[in-house]
């Protein structure tokens, strides 16, 4: 028997405890203890799909339309549109319910130039901002396999992340996970099932068929799914956080 095999071999050294259980910078959106709650609440309002205002409803065909969101501001100008309802009469680019449209800088000063000043914002057409804007930054499918799952975190998947526009599409479910906590999500459409949104001490309900806007998306804003059917989708800061809440 070869004694020095056995007893001279050196075994590797582990890592330090406190280094080897730092999570890598591609590894931080997993499972991660969840930011904490902040004192100030997120400000949910829910609104039906028929009951978004003008300066927020983008319509195209009839009976189609979606919510419009500008992106980050000092992060090229972008703007989203997040579809509620689509039809048939935008051959350029077929879209489907919860389906999200980015565009790239420039297109919401078109937009905002389409609107005479000092008059109320009232909802455009899709033809109509389009025709002077720059071409379509990106197209993210609700159901598309695109973007990324979060490693420990059941029902949740990134559709798109763009830094150079300030925005990322997030899905909600299925199946649902635990609570959820995020910050940096600005606004979610279910379209089917239900979410639970924690505004503070208030529980929200947000059934399928409505739009949850968040005014401080800096404070920590809880989900939870109020079934297994619940799939939403949501825009988001590109510098979100999310973790199990």
């Amino acid at each position: 028997m070869n004694v020095k095999w056995l007893f001279g071999r050196k075994k590797p050294a582990e890592p330090p405890a406190a280094v080897k259980d730092i999570p890598r910078d591609d590894e931080r959106r997993g499972p991660v203890p969840p930011p904490p709650r902040t004192p100030h609440a997120p400000g949910v309002s829910v609104l039906g799909f028929g009951q978004i205002p003008d300066q927020s409803l983008l319509r195209w065909g009839e009976g189609s339309g979606g919510f419009f969101l500008e992106g980050e501001k000092g992060k090229g100008g972008a703007w989203a549109l997040l579809v509620f309802k689509a039809g048939g009469a935008d051959d350029a680019i077929a879209t489907s319910p919860g389906d999200v449209l980015i565009w790239a800088a420039g297109a919401a000063a078109a937009r905002a130039a389409l609107s005479p000043p000092g008059a109320r914002s009232s909802s455009l057409s899709l033809e109509e901002i389009r025709r002077p804007s720059p071409p379509l930054l990106h197209h993210t499918k609700r159901d598309g396999v695109a973007g990324a799952a979060f490693p420990g975190i059941t029902g949740l998947r990134v559709l798109a992340r763009l830094p150079e526009a300030g925005l990322a599409v997030l899905r909600f479910g299925p199946p649902p996970g635990a609570r959820w906590a995020f910050r940096g999500v600005r606004a979610f459409a279910v379209f089917s099932g239900r979410l639970a949104a924690f505004d503070g001490d208030d529980v929200k309900e947000v059934r399928a068929g409505a739009l949850a806007r968040v005014a401080d998306p800096s404070a920590t804003l809880y989900l939870e799914a109020g079934n297994d059917a619940a799939l939403a989708v949501a825009l988001a800061a590109d510098d979100f956080i999310a973790a199990l809440g």
